[in-house]
């Protein structure tokens, strides 16, 4: 790689990248390109580059001024006033940047085995970049330290593979990874560190990192001997490592680093066991100069607890500025858009579906993804002549869960104890925000204690938010949460059995007449919707009309009747004779919806 301004040339690829953008170039062009810049800061004759790159075929001069034309298009550059090529009349060119061998680089990757590759990544240009920085204050030998935090699904690991790739033309740069598993914390010490110590002891080929293990940590050695060899040795109890142990790892984790520029990642560090955090602890606390790099992920919500031990490690760390956190955020809706536009190979999306995609994925990548392929299995989005269109109006696409995204998030709510499950699935009948008061009523227990119990969990998990306090109408207080993904909400409401959903429908329905009594006609619309799910046709149909009148009396006949025509649907559901009397009560009670209620329900 050789670098100038904001240009890299890859003489290993034959191309050139702009920003992490490859460029391609032509066979010629590029020779051209490449002899100038290997030849920096010096006259470059006619003759010369003829004779380097076409030396047994007579080629015109002329076409020389043609490749370097197209050279500049590419870099932007004037010839009356160059930064790259200057043209020395009659002569030759001189190509006048400042050119040097990085580090690393920027450049992106095509897209290999189906891998997604740093051009399939939107929205996340700040923190790749930020990753970037880092490596370079690494490469100058201060080492560095890195979060990176999020959610189940926001793009932790796509966003380390991403920065990966893009060093991957640098073969001077040696890359590990170790992965905590979930149940191995505190079972099975330092699993992630020998993971990461194996590779780099097996995958350079040249055997230097594992001379350097023998040398500076012989125990460590030894304890990857069944990895080397076909011999599998039992380590004596006494050479098991210890706080000294520790320190000798840590010097031959620097001597590689001294040798070539070091990155060691350690994914789902929530999961890890202590010993591999007192590594990434000592790493992080040494002082000498080193070309290293740490990157570590973890979602925050599982390490909320405050006595798990990474929360106070990163606390102290980020305190003593001795680490960055990269907290991925949800993406926005034009990164969504994007994404669309790449993966449908369409510049301009079906209209509608950036929005929609964003509101049911929350900004999520995981979910988005998972939306979009459910959209296209489901039929609701199709090629059609080379252009995606969509089937069906996109508000009346009943979602659901895809399944994949359903078996996710009920993984992560098993993990809750009962009690929270408990909590969050009353919550759950109530919609996507919803009052501490209803969830007590839903579980028939004391509103504070209940409210206690929310604030807790909204500092536990990533999926559930404080959205402020409501006054009721008896002059109380109530505290207001919001699910952070519609799908979680789902997905909880589904898991209770349908006995149990009716239950708790019916108490908070119950609630609300006490609440609002005199008032009905305020919360007519979620009385409707409790009673219904309870499956109490009648007070659901009642509510339906108490809204219905209220419509009428504002003048509004239209919504009026609409609600009529659903009321008349409920009442289907009961006998025949029940459903007569009720009825008749309703035609009572709305004498001035004649006309309306002649065309809504039958005589």
């Amino acid at each position: 790689m050789k670098q100038f301004g904001c240009f890299q040339l890859d003489t290993q690829n034959e191309c050139l990248w702009r920003n992490g953008e490859r460029i391609a170039l032509t066979p010629k062009p590029f020779a051209v390109l490449r002899y100038l810049v290997e030849n920096p800061q010096r006259l470059v004759t006619h003759d010369e580059l003829l004779e380097a790159l076409w030396p047994e075929t007579y080629v015109q001069p002329q076409v020389l001024r043609t490749y370097v034309l197209e050279l500049r298009k590419v870099f932007g550059d004037d010839a009356g006033n160059a930064r790259f090529i200057e043209t020395v009349p009659r002569r030759g060119y001189r190509f006048i940047a400042a050119v040097a061998e990085p580090s690393y680089s920027a450049a992106s990757f095509e897209k290999k085995n189906g891998a997604a590759t740093p051009s399939d990544l939107v929205g996340r240009t700040a923190e790749l970049n930020a990753l970037h920085q880092a490596m370079a204050t690494a490469g100058g030998g201060e080492r560095q330290m890195v979060f990176i935090t999020g959610e189940v699904g926001i793009g932790k690991t796509a966003i380390v593979d991403a920065f990966c790739r893009q060093l991957g033309a640098y073969t001077q740069i040696r890359i590990a990874l170790g992965q905590s598993v979930e149940g191995f914390g505190g079972k099975e010490p330092y699993f992630p560190v020998m993971e990461a110590l194996t590779q780099l002891c097996t995958e350079s080929g040249d055997g230097k990192s594992l001379k350097v293990l023998q040398q500076k940590a012989p125990n460590w050695h030894a304890k990857l001997a069944c990895v080397m060899t076909s011999e599998v040795r039992t380590l004596p109890a006494a050479t098991l490592p210890s706080e000294r142990l520790l320190g000798e790892l840590c010097d031959a984790i620097e001597t590689m680093a001294a040798e070539a520029p070091l990155i060691l990642i350690f994914e789902d560090l929530h999961w890890a066991d202590p010993s591999t955090l007192d590594l990434i602890s000592a790493l992080a606390r040494r002082r000498a100069e080193a070309r290293l790099m740490v990157i570590a992920t973890f979602r925050p919500g599982d390490v909320s607890d405050a006595q798990h031990p990474l929360k106070g490690l990163k606390q102290d760390l980020v305190t003593r500025k001795l680490c960055v956190e990269l907290a991925l955020p949800p993406l926005q809706k034009s990164a969504v858009g994007e994404y669309l536009a790449k993966q449908l190979h369409q510049t301009k999306p079906p209209s509608g579906l950036t929005g929609f995609l964003h509101q049911h994925s929350e900004g999520n990548p995981l979910f988005m993804i998972e939306v979009l392929e459910h959209l296209i299995s489901q039929n609701y989005l199709r090629q059609e002549h080379d252009v995606w269109q969509i089937t069906t109006p996109l508000a009346e696409i009943d979602m659901g869960v895809p399944s994949a995204l359903s078996a996710l998030i009920e993984l992560q709510i098993e993990r809750l104890d009962p009690a929270d499950q408990r909590l969050l699935e009353a919550a759950s009948l109530i919609g996507v925000i919803f009052p501490a008061w209803a969830a007590a009523a839903a579980l028939d227990e004391d509103i504070e204690e209940i409210e206690d119990q929310y604030e807790r969990l909204t500092r536990r998990l990533h999926f559930l938010n404080p959205a402020g306090h409501d006054e009721l109408p008896d002059g109380t207080q109530s505290a207001f949460y919001v699910f952070a993904h519609s799908l979680y909400r789902e997905v909880l409401y589904q898991r209770q059995s349908s006995s149990r959903r009716s239950r708790r429908h019916l108490r908070v329905a119950e609630r609300l007449l006490q609440l609002f009594a005199g008032r009905e006609y305020d919360v007519a619309s979620e009385l409707a919707h409790h009673f219904e799910a309870a499956s109490d046709w009648l007070r659901a149909a009642d509510a339906l009309m108490t809204s219905a009148r209220n419509y009428q009396r504002r003048g509004d006949s239209q919504e009026a009747l609409l609600l009529t025509r659903q009321a008349s649907r409920l009442l289907d559901n009961l006998p025949e004779r029940e459903r007569t009397e009720a009825l008749s009560k309703i035609r009572r009670q709305v004498p001035s919806l004649a006309t309306l209620l002649a065309e809504a329900m039958p005589a």
